[in-house]
């Protein structure tokens, strides 16, 4: 009795570590209490370039947790195939299962009916060990851990997949940030030039060299270039909730700018943070085509199909089979041992559709792959044509900029001397404010195509961080 004792305790203690690690996963999950709050998060990101965003929000966005997990999971469930593989295979040690039972049972003697007193005979201990070996069975397990490693494979790749697009949603929304906040300092400061054009035009007013329609049309400038800038204002918050969004962070740390911290970049200080590139549609598409992480998920769910074909047939096979066992009942004890062979006959042609679908799912893995090609295709195109457009509007609004400036400095130096009428300074004023913002939509345009070009293509991503200040920037 003993050993039954030592061989249960053993096979407890195997499994303390795996309820621990359960039991410790229950307590991390278990939610707060309704109503009550939980503390702030206390992130602070100020500084942070690009790059430490994405690092910060793949560590962090639940996105990110799940799908780790999956691929956790995915390698768990590797591992019970595994353990059931036959003792012909190259882990033979699994083919073995061990079972150990005990009992304690008290029966009352054998008496009439008319003389029933429950007296009962003494209590019978009983135990059994049992050995159970799978020997062959005609490749079904090889078959399914060959499916279960390519769905392995899958979920690392899915992985990547969901950590290029954090990495896509966050330099969106980085850049788009940065692009409102530019944005909001071109609005800014045209309410500045249009309030200096509004004491301009009082000044002259009083001295008899403008109408009075001329202060009222400067003061409905003001008025438009500050509803602008409320505008312009509220497009910056949005685009800071986005990105806190996108980083994985919630209210309770506080607003954007307290966990971002003041940002750097301005009208005439940026950040080019993605070099710019060149190669065409095609190029990218034949790197991507190999190394995109979306495509690399779809391949693999095809071998993975390939490899349930191959079950689906082996399972028409029969199964070879053998068993040992010790029993014991006080006094006495036995041991027996069998060697069997099982071949269903007919099940309802199950198995044969088995294999039809199978091949149904093969086929519709191997048109998924296509069309998550095409998608591909398409999306790069889209991506590539987005940049090369940017890059010529940045070229184009750069210009415009130097003209726009060259223009107002003429206008507002006329104006002074009546040379130039309000509205012609105050077309100057808004054409440079557009500029401007011309200019700023486009290199923030390009960066995002960068990304997204990224993304795609499941590079790397290198982070230049190229200053660049004034006219240089194009």
């Amino acid at each position: 009795m003993m050993k039954f004792a030592a061989t249960a305790a053993v096979a407890a203690f195997c499994g303390c570590a795996a309820v621990k690690d359960a039991r410790e996963a229950q307590e991390a999950a278990r939610p707060a209490g309704d109503g009550v709050p939980g503390e702030a998060a206390n992130v602070y990101l100020g500084g942070e370039t690009l790059d430490g965003l994405v690092a910060y929000a793949l560590a962090n966005r639940p996105s990110m947790v799940a799908a780790r997990l999956a691929v956790e999971d995915a390698r768990l469930a590797l591992r019970e195939i595994a353990a059931d593989a036959p003792l012909v295979s190259s882990t033979p040690w699994n083919a073995v299962g061990a079972d150990v039972s005990m009992s304690y049972s008290e029966q009352s003697r054998t008496a009439h009916f008319d003389d029933m007193k429950w007296k009962t005979r003494r209590g019978k201990p009983s135990a059994t060990l049992s050995l159970d070996v799978l020997i062959w069975d005609f490749g079904r397990n090889a078959a399914r851990a060959r499916a279960q490693a390519e769905n392995v494979v899958a979920a690392e790749q899915n992985l990547a997949k969901a950590g290029c697009a954090v990495f896509d949603e966050v330099a969106s929304c980085h850049f788009a940030l940065l692009q409102n906040e530019a944005l909001a300092e071109v609005a800014a400061s045209n309410v500045q030039m249009c309030a200096e054009h509004l004491v301009q035009e009082e000044d002259r007013f009083e001295l008899g060299e403008s109408r009075s329609l001329d202060v009222l049309r400067a003061r409905l400038d003001l008025a438009r270039a500050a509803e602008a800038a409320v505008l312009a204002s509220n497009d910056v918050v949005t685009a800071g909730a986005n990105l806190m969004a996108a980083l994985g962070i919630d209210a309770s740390s506080g607003g954007f700018r307290e966990v971002l911290g003041p940002r750097r970049e301005s009208l005439d200080r940026v950040t080019r943070v993605f070099p710019s590139t060149d190669e065409t549609a095609a190029d990218a598409f034949a790197f991507a085509r190999t190394n995109s992480p979306a495509v690399q998920v779809a391949r693999a769910k095809l071998r993975a199909a390939s490899a349930q074909v191959d079950y689906a047939i082996a399972n028409l096979g029969p199964s070879l089979s053998a068993a040992v066992s010790l029993n014991w009942t006080d006094p006495l004890w036995y041991w027996r041992w069998s060697v069997g062979a099982a071949q269903s006959l007919f099940t309802g042609w199950r198995k044969t559709t088995d294999v039809d679908r199978a091949r149904v799912a093969l086929e519709s893995a191997s048109a998924a792959l296509g069309t998550e090609e095409q998608t591909l295709s398409r999306s790069l195109e889209l991506a590539i044509a987005e940049r090369d457009n940017a890059a010529e509007s940045l070229a184009t609004a750069a210009e415009s900029v130097r003209q726009a400036s060259e223009n107002l400095e003429t206008v507002a130096a006329q104006h002074e001397v009546g040379d130039a009428s309000r509205i012609d300074y105050a077309d100057a004023i808004t054409s440079y404010a557009e500029a401007l913002g011309n200019r700023v939509k486009a290199f923030y345009r390009g960066q995002i195509a960068e990304a997204r070009i990224i993304e795609l293509t499941g590079r790397e991503p290198g982070f230049a961080n190229e200053q660049i200040t004034g006219g240089d920037i194009r």
